[in-house]
């Protein structure tokens, strides 16, 4: 998650880093058994165009009457059947050997200072396996467990804090990262100095980081060496997105041509989505604008917190998210603990 330091009221962001054992912000979760997902998703597909056409949006609320279709209500999709009033889960004397929990292994660098990392065994908080244990983690992993239904959380394998990660106008809030080649298994990374400077900031940005976990799991993403060389959806980065996964579904229904503009390898960034953002009013804020995974992941931050869309095309992201009776999860979760509606500060755009 990155934030300008010159915009810091738009809420969330995700940010990425080229050091560590593999290429930061390709994060992922299982999310269903399920050997395949099946994903439901609006049936209007994204216009060939850049923009949206926000005609029947008013200041009142969404303007319905394009007759918005979020597809069939598909309840095995996503669904792990969770209690949502399911508490923090912390073992101290949980370890495990298949991670690197070196300074050099969690990625610490100039930019990033690792002071702090713990071990995630079966969806629990380990034993602190790098530096010294300190509270604002603990904190940080509260939240994330407050509104993640417990089986997504076993595809963590390491839970870190940082800090530093200031680069010129925009700083580093969190980011995440595979811990492994086959995207088995990941690392989440909290930015100690900042995450208590503004509590909305701090829920929006692990609810955004964790949506890089889910939608890059083996049942979300192909990282073999076939899938780089033949990919008939969208290469990121990490790999080649599977045809049902959400993050196809997601790009087919809200990018359009927008997608020939991104540069999967290039590192997400505010200023990369501030063109897009000027034209578009879907966008949560530039930063949104800058890939298809950053427009997902503060789509669904602002979903799960409901946080109110400012246009219409903004709510056609959160109809989309709606459909998703797995992704309905966590805000159920966040709406169970009390930590809802938060209000819409993004940086508009359009």
């Amino acid at each position: 998650l990155v934030v300008s330091l010159a915009t810091t009221a738009a809420l969330s962001g995700c940010g990425s880093t080229d050091d560590g054992p593999a290429a930061r912000d390709a994060a992922e979760t299982t999310i269903s058994d399920e050997p395949n997902l099946e994903i439901t998703a609006p049936d209007d597909p994204a216009s060939d165009d850049a923009g949206y056409d926000d005609a029947g949006y008013d200041d009142a609320g969404y303007d319905d009457t394009e007759d918005y279709d979020p597809g069939p209500d598909d309840t095995g999709a996503f669904d792990t059947g969770a209690d949502v009033t399911a508490s923090p889960s912390v073992d101290d004397s949980a370890g495990r050997d298949d991670v690197d929990c070196s300074a050099e292994g969690l990625g610490s660098s100039a930019e990033t200072d690792f002071t702090v990392a713990r071990y995630v065994v079966d969806g629990r908080l380990g034993a602190v396996c790098f530096g010294d244990d300190d509270p604002v983690l603990l904190d940080a992993w509260t939240t994330l467990v407050t509104i993640t239904p417990p089986l997504q959380l076993t595809d963590l394998a390491l839970f870190g804090g940082f800090t530093g990660s200031s680069g010129g106008d925009e700083e580093t809030l969190a980011f995440v990262n595979s811990t492994d080649d086959s995207g088995e298994l990941f690392q989440m990374s909290i930015n100690l100095g900042t995450f208590h400077d503004d509590e909305n900031q701090a829920k929006l940005t692990v609810a955004h980081e964790f949506s890089h976990v889910f939608t890059a799991t083996p049942l979300q993403l192909d990282r073999s060496d076939e899938a780089f060389q033949d990919c008939s959806t969208y290469l990121a980065a990490e790999g080649c997105y599977l045809a049902d996964s959400l993050m196809y579904r997601w790009i087919e229904q809200f990018w359009g041509d927008w997608i020939d503009q991104i540069d999967p390898e290039a590192d997400a960034s505010v200023a990369d989505g501030e063109e897009r953002c000027s034209l578009d009013p879907g966008f949560f804020g530039p930063y949104a604008a800058s890939s298809p995974e950053e427009d997902f992941a503060e789509s669904f931050s602002a979903f799960v917190f409901g946080v109110e869309a400012s246009t219409g095309a903004q709510q056609r992201k959160l109809d989309f998210m709606a459909a998703q009776p797995g992704l309905v999860e966590f805000r159920d979760r966040a709406d169970a603990a009390g930590w809802s509606p938060i209000a819409n500060e993004f940086d508009p755009c359009g």
